[in-house]
């Protein structure tokens, strides 16, 4: 290890585009990416459950965990999808001659010590292209009494009401007399979805007294479709 704390972990060229090696600096297993001509170093580890991270699939310049599918920003270690929250923890990297080192925790760089891009800045860049609001018709009292009773329905991984994380996408009285409920999950990969499906039928029968369909939609959840994401920490 130098006087400044770095050691040497791989060779240029020993690791492809896309690709990454797993190391250890001072006892810690910590993920070693290339992304073009750019390295960057994350610890093994997913801030969800715990688990090893560096061998999930690379997409880009994000990373999924193998074993829930939070996905992580390579190059910043920012929490981007659920059930992830907290941001992996990030070394200095530098090339030094055909050496590639990484250096003490702190904030992620590249392999010429170039601060990586923000998430918030990409974010803000993001949210400046989203169209206006779209006026929608006021809730009949049916559908905010059932509302109000799926505040009580937990995600229990995140510890917020489906209701707080913005999962509950549509709900319909038809006319046949059944209530009909279209709903997202924070991962697809949740294990807790058919326990918070029979959670959202209850809540709904017992407000309003009549058979229950849930449907579970396709579409990728993302922090900004809750009513508040301020609540996980996030500013959009």
């Amino acid at each position: 290890m130098t006087a400044d704390g770095f050691t040497t972990v791989a060779r240029v060229g020993e690791i492809d585009d896309g690709g990454v090696k797993l190391v250890r600096y001072d006892e810690t297993p910590i993920g070693v990416f290339r992304l073009g001509d750019a390295y960057y170093a994350l610890e093994d580890v997913c801030t969800h459950d715990g688990g090893p991270l560096a061998h999930g699939i690379v997409e880009g310049d994000q990373i999924e965990c193998p074993r829930h599918g939070a996905r992580f920003d390579i190059r910043t270690g920012a929490a981007l999808t659920m059930p992830a929250i907290t941001p992996v923890p990030t070394y200095a990297v530098r090339v030094v001659g055909d050496e590639i080192q990484v250096g003490p925790q702190g904030a992620a760089t590249t392999a010429t010590g170039a601060p990586a891009a923000s998430r918030d800045a990409r974010a803000a860049a993001a949210m400046d292209e989203k169209p206006g609001p779209v006026d929608k018709p006021a809730p009949s009292q049916q559908e905010v009494a059932v509302r109000a009773a799926l505040e009580n329905v937990m995600d229990p991984e995140i510890g917020l009401s489906v209701i707080d994380l913005g999962l509950i996408r549509e709900v319909h009285f038809l006319p046949e007399g059944k209530t009909f409920i279209r709903m997202m999950l924070t991962t697809p990969f949740c294990p807790y979805a058919p326990q918070m499906m029979e959670d959202v039928k209850q809540a709904t029968t017992s407000v309003v007294p009549q058979p229950c369909e849930v449907e579970l939609m396709a579409d990728p959840w993302s922090p900004d479709l809750m009513p508040d994401p301020g609540l996980l920490g996030y500013s959009f």
